[in-house]
């Protein structure tokens, strides 16, 4: 049996690494003593399997990862039982049968969605910038990389960007194996055409979810249904 978990990292568990996290879920499963099933081989460990990884310092409400069992297991007896043995700021937050045989989270998941926190922001000069960069047709910022910066347009990894509050932003962005764009990337491009937006520091991100993206229509499916 394969349950579909959705996770949440909040709190000061948000600095936890991926790495880090991957190894709390699965001490706190374990404990609550799930009947997990195992890998193969010298060393073996839980066969669980994470959608996308998140950054360090990120809080999410919208991590899905996929979890074998040797029997199956009632979702809410699963749920009850793991929130006994996780930390605090690591929940399950839903859990379901996985939906069937297929490719992998990680290899369907494209798009996620974030709650970005602005300070030091002038409110009229955040909206002038999320309207002139969803008019742009190229926002070209320097990305970091294994070999150096470069440059890159990321417009066209930023589906949709809205002010929802003061100081506060919505964006739909790529994710995923074919493209990674990384919030600070947002605020550095909405800098760039915004004079008033100098100084300002995203000082929260938080991811609400995770999509499939269906590149031509547009249409986003939540992990529940791939």
């Amino acid at each position: 049996m394969q349950l579909r978990i959705r996770l949440a990292k909040v709190g000061l568990a948000r600095f936890l690494s991926h790495l880090d996290l991957q190894r709390t879920v699965e001490r706190g499963l374990r404990r609550a003593g799930l009947p997990l099933a195992f890998t193969q081989g010298f060393n073996p460990h839980p066969r669980i399997s994470y959608a996308s990884a998140l950054a360090t310092g990120t809080s999410s409400e919208g991590e899905f990862l996929d979890v074998d069992l040797t029997e199956p297991v009632d979702p809410a007896e699963f749920l009850a039982r793991a929130n006994q043995h996780l930390p605090q700021g690591v929940r399950v937050l839903e859990a379901r049968p996985a939906p069937g045989e297929g490719d992998s989270l990680m290899a369907q998941i494209n798009a996620a969605a974030y709650r970005l926190t602005v300070e030091g922001a002038d409110q009229a000069a955040l909206e002038a910038a999320v309207a002139a960069f969803l008019a742009a047709r190229e926002v070209v910022v320097a990305r970091e990389g294994r070999t150096g910066t470069r440059p890159v347009d990321i417009r066209p990894q930023v589906y949709e960007l809205a002010v929802t509050g003061p100081g506060e932003l919505r964006a739909l962005v790529q994710t995923g194996s074919q493209g990674n764009l990384k919030p600070e990337e947002v605020l550095a491009g909405l800098a760039q055409l915004a004079p008033g937006l100098a100084g300002a520091e995203l000082t929260l991100t938080h991811r609400l979810m995770l999509y499939r993206r269906d590149p031509e229509t547009g249409v986003l499916t939540e992990p529940w249904s791939l």
